[in-house]
């Protein structure tokens, strides 16, 4: 199997659309495929850049986008996204979700949404019931969403997005001062522009 199409089958396995591959018309690439903008998103989040885009049904039966949160039909504009990646199985991720459902229960101008790494609905509803999570709850069962944000097993992982849909921070283990390193960070994404 060549390089090109291992690289098509991981695509099609993250639910990236064909239209993400090219083939490049130059003659001197020897037929070689490039990746488009929204393969090269995929991967290791970096400060600044973009921040791929997702959606996903919660365990409420709603659907939750990226673009919706921050773009929502009501209320004031949005000027910070708090995605957070967890599982049930995680110690300091049950130690930091109250963190999160505070920073973003304060702020009429956050938005957050809770991702659960891998796991069936039937596992994280009891797991979210159990510890009074109110936040949007997407199970991501074959960690598509993971896979698209850069996020594998080593969790939790949290991510700011702002008003422009740019990362403003990522909290790739969240330590003692999560609870106060948070709205710091939060503050400090509030006042991008």
């Amino acid at each position: 199997m060549t390089t090109a199409t291992r690289f098509v089958l991981l695509a099609v396995t993250l639910g990236c659309a064909a239209t993400t591959l090219r083939a490049n018309p130059d003659a001197t690439s020897g037929g070689r495929v490039e990746l488009s903008t929204t393969v090269e998103q995929m991967g290791p989040l970096k400060v600044g850049q973009p921040c791929p885009t997702f959606g996903g049904m919660t365990l409420d039966n709603r659907t939750v986008s990226l673009r919706k949160l921050l773009s929502p039909d009501e209320g004031p504009p949005v000027a910070a996204v708090v995605i957070s990646f967890f599982a049930s199985y995680c110690e300091p991720c049950k130690q930091h979700l109250p963190a999160i459902e505070r920073a973003v229960a304060t702020s009429q101008d956050v938005r957050g949404v809770l991702i659960d790494y891998g796991e069936k609905p039937e596992i994280v509803a009891p797991f979210v019931e159990a510890h009074r999570l109110t936040l949007p709850v997407i199970a991501d069962k074959f960690t598509k969403i993971a896979a698209r944000l850069g996020v594998g097993k080593v969790l939790p992982r949290t991510v700011l997005v702002d008003r422009n849909g740019n990362v403003g921070a990522i909290f790739e283990r969240e330590g003692d001062d999560f609870d106060s390193a948070l709205p710091v960070a939060i503050a400090a994404v509030r006042n991008t522009r």
